[in-house]
C-alpha cells in the first residue's frame, strides 16, 4: 500500500528511511518518508549511494552546535539533490511532532502543516549555491548532510534501517509495560538493554533501559513465579529517575500481553486495537504509579 500521497513533488523534506510492510528495497535503493511543501505525507525511493553519502556527510556534521534537515530539491537537471539547511528549536520541535503524528497516524495535523514549507523554502539560497558550483565543474560531486532529526530516532541504525519499525514519539506516556528484550543493534550501548514496550497510550515503542536494572527486576519476577504467580516488568518514571519495577497479572491477562507481542512480531506494527484485558493491565500499571 502506498504511503501516503500519490504525487510526488519538486521539493519535499526529507524525514527517515522506511519499508512497506515487509518490503524488499529494489537493488541499491531506499524508501524515505518525505513531506511536501503543504504538509502531505509520501514515500520516495533513493539510490543507496545518495543515502549513504547523506549519512556519511552526517556523521561529519555531529561535532556542529546547530541543527539541520535535509530537502530534496529538484534543481531542474537531470535528478533532485539532497541540501542541507540550518534550522531553529521550533523546527526541531516541528520535525519530532511530524515524525510522531507521521507515523502514528499517517497524517499531519493543521497546527504543524507551515513548517515543512518553510524548512523548504530554506533550500532556495543553497539551492542557488549548488547551482553556481555545479556550472564551474560538471563533475564535481556536491552533497549535504541529513537532519540530525534521523541520528535521534532512538530506533535508527547509520548502516542501515530495522526492519521492524516501531512508533515513534516524542515523549513516552508513562509506565511502560516492558514485553519482551530485543537483541542488541550495532550502536546500543553494551550497558543498555533494547526492549519491546506497551506505553499507557497503548503504543508499541523500540526502546533501551539499563540492564542492571532489567536484570534486577527480571530476579525479582522470578521469584514471584516461584510462589505460582504471574507477573510483567513495568518501566517508572519517578522524580529520582526511571526504576524498573514488577506487577502482579492474572494469567488472562499474561495471555493477553503475549497476543500484543506476537502482533509485533508478525506485521512490525506499532498500534493495534486495545482489547478489554490489555486495556485493564493499562489501567493497572497507572495506578501504580499512583500508590
Amino acid at each position: 500500500m502506498p504511503l501516503f500521497h500519490q504525487n510526488r513533488p519538486n521539493h519535499s523534506l526529507l524525514l527517515m528511511p522506511v519499508r512497506l510492510g515487509n518490503e524488499r528495497w529494489p537493488k541499491n535503493k531506499v524508501r524515505l518518508l518525505s513531506c511536501d511543501a503543504e504538509g502531505n505525507l509520501f514515500t520516495q525511493l533513493l539510490g543507496r549511494s545518495t543515502y549513504h553519502r547523506i549519512i556519511k556527510e552526517t556523521q561529519q556534521m555531529e561535532a556542529s552546535q546547530n541543527d539541520f534537515a535535509t530537502i530534496y530539491w529538484d534543481t531542474g537537471t537531470s535528478r533532485p539533490t539532497p541540501l542541507v539547511v540550518k534550522i531553529g528549536e521550533n523546527e526541531i520541535w516541528a520535525l519530532n511532532h511530524i515524525l510522531e503524528h507521521a507515523l502514528r497516524d499517517a497524517i499531519i495535523p493543521d497546527v504543524l502543516r507551515t513548517y515543512p514549507e518553510e524548512i523548504i523554502k530554506l533550500g532556495d539560497s543553497k539551492r542557488r549555491e549548488l547551482l553556481i558550483e555545479k556550472t564551474r565543474d560538471t563533475h564535481k560531486t556536491t552533497s549535504s548532510t541529513s537532519s540530525k532529526v534521523l541520528n535521534r530516532l532512538p530506533y535508527y541504525r547509520k548502516d542501515d534501517v530495522e526492519v521492524s519499525i516501531p512508533i515513534y514519539k516524542v515523549e513516552y506516556a508513562f509506565p511502560l509495560i516492558i514485553l519482551k528484550r530485543l537483541p542488541p543493534v550495532k550502536n546500543t550501548p553494551p550497558s543498555q538493554q533494547r526492549l519491546l514496550v506497551l506505553d499507557s497510550d497503548g503504543d508499541l515503542i523500540v526502546t533501551t533501559l539499563s540492564s542492571e536494572l532489567i536484570d534486577k527486576a527480571e530476579r525479582k519476577r522470578i521469584g514471584l513465579q516461584r510462589r505460582g504467580k504471574e507477573g510483567y516488568l513495568i518501566c517508572l518514571q519517578k522524580p529520582k529517575g526511571i526504576s524498573v519495577d514488577i506487577m502482579e497479572i492474572s494469567e488472562l491477562q499474561r495471555l493477553a500481553l503475549e497476543n500484543v507481542t506476537q502482533y509485533f512480531e508478525e506485521t512490525s506494527g506499532g498500534k493495534q486495537p486495545i482489547s478489554g484485558a490489555v486495556r485493564t493491565i493499562l489501567n493497572k500499571a497507572r495506578k501504580t504509579v499512583l500508590s
